[in-house]
């Protein structure tokens, strides 16, 4: 028989924990909380419950166009021993190549199959030739090319103070810039004290001198509004979007389905059904035309030289992501959530966290009691695995139905302090006592 004795002992265990819990709630921001409960919790979630499960954010379709080692061989941009034959930059002619391309696609197709935005994952703070500043003919071939009328976007990330585009003093290109068709991008990523990259930045500021700084918009939140049929706009993304929130900002990366090569043209499909990645070296005319219709192209390098890349937790075949990848995944996870991730309410994370101790608790208790089994450590460890167990799967529920965040590793490691607690309770009288008598 359970004893009143053991639901009075649950009761107050369930009811201290949940009231640690509201702590914690409070203050999850602080870098404590974050760096060692917070991010290996949705770790942990995002290998076993996001990574492989199909989600379809139900827009339009987002291409990613990849300079791949297919693509650098079949261009020879790598020599005999696969190394890259050219200089620091990505030669900007190859760029020029794929924008042509993409515009006598736009040329050809259906006016309703037209793409929205494209996005270039190349750095473009200094020109090509030395000290950065003057024009090659492949730097000016490309601010040719950017110059031409287009019914989509073009966004280029912004690194730096400087960008050879942006302060380009080519009226048509100031023209494009200030008339929003050609669009800078923050493309911000923000690295946890373990170097592992999990959330994006929504936007930011670079200072000029001492009474001059910019804001620009980052790419998720610029590509968001415009999926959403919104005008790129700052004040709009600071009102929608937390800067660098460790909640709402996180990143669900998914892995990629398979990998198909034919004829120079490889393609993977991700698990979130409307992302696809494609060899940049693979014909867009080869491509279904609907496709296209409002999509989202993005331009950057996957190969196996490329230094743009990111530290993931092992969720994918490698422990690594390109850039142009994280940054599709950014956007994925924005368009799915709706902007971003959204936490369990305090009041039904209190429930949550109060009923599932308390119930385990006099369930486990109870059971212990009918087998006449009197082991406090074997109890503990039963109960200690019930609660992962049930609360692990409360977070996937909530997160993957609901799309709320219920951070399940909170509440067991505070169940973990308050059963030691009660177990040094239990048992430091009769140690002092031992003591004494050894005195």
């Amino acid at each position: 028989m359970l004893h009143i004795s053991n639901i009075k002992s649950a009761f107050l265990k369930a009811l201290v924990a949940s009231l640690l819990f509201i702590l914690t709630y409070m203050f999850y921001n602080s870098e404590i909380i974050r760096s060692n409960i917070e991010d290996i919790s949705f770790d942990i979630v995002n290998k076993f419950a996001i990574n492989k499960i199909s989600t379809d954010t139900n827009t339009s379709q987002v291409m990613i166009f990849a300079i791949d080692d297919l693509y650098m061989k079949e261009n020879h941009l790598y020599d005999e021993y696969n190394k890259t034959n050219y200089g620091y930059l990505f030669p900007r002619d190859h760029i020029s190549k794929f924008i042509e391309s993409l515009d006598e696609l736009c040329s050809e197709v259906d006016s309703a199959n037209l793409p929205k935005a494209l996005f270039i994952d190349y750095d473009m703070s200094f020109t090509s030739l030395p000290y950065g500043k003057k024009l090659s003919i492949e730097d000016q071939k490309l601010l040719d090319i950017l110059k031409k009328e287009r019914p989509y976007k073009i966004l280029l990330p912004k690194t730096s103070y400087y960008n050879f585009i942006e302060n380009s003093k080519d009226k048509d290109i100031q023209n494009l810039i200030n008339n929003g068709k050609l669009i800078f991008v923050s493309v911000a990523m923000l690295q946890s004290s373990d170097g592992i990259s999990r959330r994006y930045q929504s936007y930011k500021s670079f200072r000029y001198d001492k009474n001059t700084t910019k804001t620009y918009i980052g790419l998720g939140s610029a590509l968001w509004q415009l999926m959403h049929e919104k005008d790129i706009n700052l004040t709009e993304a600071k009102k929608n979007f937390a800067k660098d929130d460790i909640i709402s900002n996180r990143i669900w990366i998914k892995s990629y389905q398979n990998y198909q090569e034919d004829d120079g043209c490889s393609t993977q499909k991700s698990y979130w059904d409307k992302l696809t990645k494609y060899s940049a070296n693979c014909s867009l005319f080869d491509i279904v035309e609907e496709d296209f219709a409002k999509s989202i192209i993005m331009l950057g390098g996957t190969y196996t030289q490329n230094d743009d890349v990111f530290n993931i937790l092992n969720v994918l075949s490698s422990d690594s992501f390109s850039g142009i990848d994280m940054h599709a995944n950014a956007l994925m996870t924005m368009l799915y959530l709706n902007g971003g991730m959204k936490r369990l309410s305090l009041v039904k994370s209190f429930i949550v966290v109060f009923l599932s101790f308390f119930i385990l608790s006099v369930l486990i208790s109870t059971i212990f009691s009918l087998l006449k089994i009197y082991n406090d450590e074997v109890e503990f460890i039963v109960l200690l695995v019930l609660n992962t167990l049930v609360l692990i799967s409360i977070s996937i529920y909530l997160l993957l139905v609901h799309q709320l965040w219920f951070n399940w590793f909170v509440p067991l490691v505070l169940f973990e302090l308050v059963e030691i607690f009660d177990y040094i309770k239990d048992f430091l009288p009769k140690i002092i006592s031992k003591l004494r008598r050894k005195k």
